[in-house]
């Protein structure tokens, strides 16, 4: 999915024209899909995004309604809609501070247990009046697979995921992607039937904190929430932890609380696999190379480490 490149002059005015009145935007940190803008509004502070994708905003809301606590802070989603025929907004309240993957190396130290405490307050959340597993939809709160297992390996089923076009780009390393979905194969086996709320793309750019403090302020962005083994967040922590110092940090500190867990080795390697496939199947349809090929490289190095 390629993030919108609107004017902010245009989104002020479309603002403008919803308010009544001026608004002046300031830039914000994006993150990988979202433009994002903060404003003021009636004394108040917002933030609006823009993004190809309702749905997201969307899953938002339904976390803002029905996670959000003290132990887990989500801001309240104010309005979504139509910006125009190609894209959404979202507008939401403005919540204080910065990036977790802002943070320096002293700060994301000190947050390191806060940072667990919270993704583990995630997995706890009852979720036993929804259905199935993976991504969940915002209507229902039901996910669409089975078990977690058909979830886990829906990505390499050639109906849903065109791997003959990605593999068949001169950009894409075809025997190394064949070599990933045999060894994913052999793993599964030791991944768990587990079914617990999961964030989806749990620290870095999506945890809001106060850097004095520290504290944390918010956990934001839940369009990639889904219903599985919480462990695939370890997995995903390991795939990115030579992208981010922050991960790396959070990775090292899981790895130490958790690392007696059942199978801990062959599920983490499995979790960091279908990370680095998806990205490795997105970012070639996108065109980003220089990802691409980051990518690939590191799921390189993370199957040499563990001589595969």
């Amino acid at each position: 999915m390629i993030k919108s490149t609107y004017n902010k002059n245009d989104i002020a005015k479309f603002l403008s024209n919803k308010y009544n009145e001026e608004i002046i935007l300031i830039p914000m940190a994006e993150g990988m899909e979202s433009q994002v803008f903060s404003f003021k509004h009636d004394s108040n502070d917002f933030i609006v995004r823009i993004n190809p994708i309702t749905e997201g905003f969307q899953k938002d809301d339904y976390a803002y309604q029905k996670f959000s606590s003290a132990k887990i802070p989500i801001p309240k989603i104010v309005e979504y809609g139509k910006f125009n025929d190609n894209h959404s907004f979202c507008i939401s309240e403005k919540i204080p501070g910065i990036t977790f993957q802002d943070a320096d190396e002293e700060t994301v130290n000190s947050l390191l247990s806060d940072i667990t405490e919270l993704w583990l307050a995630i997995s706890e959340i009852d979720i036993s009046n929804t259905n199935g597993y993976g991504v969940f939809s915002s209507q229902d709160g039901n996910a669409p697979f089975n078990s977690w297992h058909e979830y886990l390996l829906s990505i390499l089923d050639n109906g849903k995921y065109n791997w003959e076009k990605v593999q068949n780009m001169e950009v894409v390393d075809s025997e190394l992607v064949n070599k990933i979905k045999i060894t994913m194969q052999s793993l599964i086996k030791y991944c768990p039937e587990d079914r617990k709320l999961i964030h989806g793309d749990f620290g870095s750019n999506n945890v809001l904190i106060d850097a004095q403090t520290p504290k944390i302020n918010a956990i934001i962005d839940w369009d990639n929430a889904l219903y599985g083994d919480l462990f695939i967040d370890i997995g995903g922590g390991y795939f990115w932890r030579t992208w981010l110092m922050c991960i790396d940090k959070t990775a090292a500190y899981w790895e130490k609380m958790f690392i007696s867990a059942p199978n801990y080795h062959e599920r983490t390697l499995f979790y960091q696999l279908r990370v680095g496939l998806s990205e490795i199947y997105e970012n070639a349809l996108d065109g980003d190379i220089e990802t691409l090929t980051w990518c690939q490289e590191r799921c390189r190095q993370i199957l040499d480490n563990n001589g595969l």
